[in-house]
């Protein structure tokens, strides 16, 4: 299980009603991740997915840092996610 630090920002604080979390996990990929909290928060993936090419949506932002690592813009939605990672959804 893998321990994350979520934050929310933007467009996502109305879904989630919050502005971070710590959140356990078995996702293995940020698409993963995606699915999972639309079960939890309802509208993850219509926010972030285009359902039509299955990419990220160009009007949202995913920002993802690795402990120890600098954080960097997600483009590929079947990036690998690790434990202690931080997750910001804007």
């Amino acid at each position: 299980m893998k321990s994350l630090e979520l934050r929310y920002i933007a467009c996502v604080y109305p879904i989630t009603g919050k502005f971070d979390e710590i959140y356990e996990t078995n996702a293995e990929t940020v698409r993963d991740l995606i699915k999972e909290m639309d079960v939890i928060y309802g509208g993850f993936v219509e926010t972030f997915i285009n359902q039509e090419t299955g990419k990220l949506n160009l009007n949202t932002m995913i920002y993802y840092g690795e402990r120890n690592k600098p954080t960097k813009g997600v483009l590929d939605l079947n990036q690998k996610i690790s434990d202690g990672a931080k997750v910001l959804f804007w």
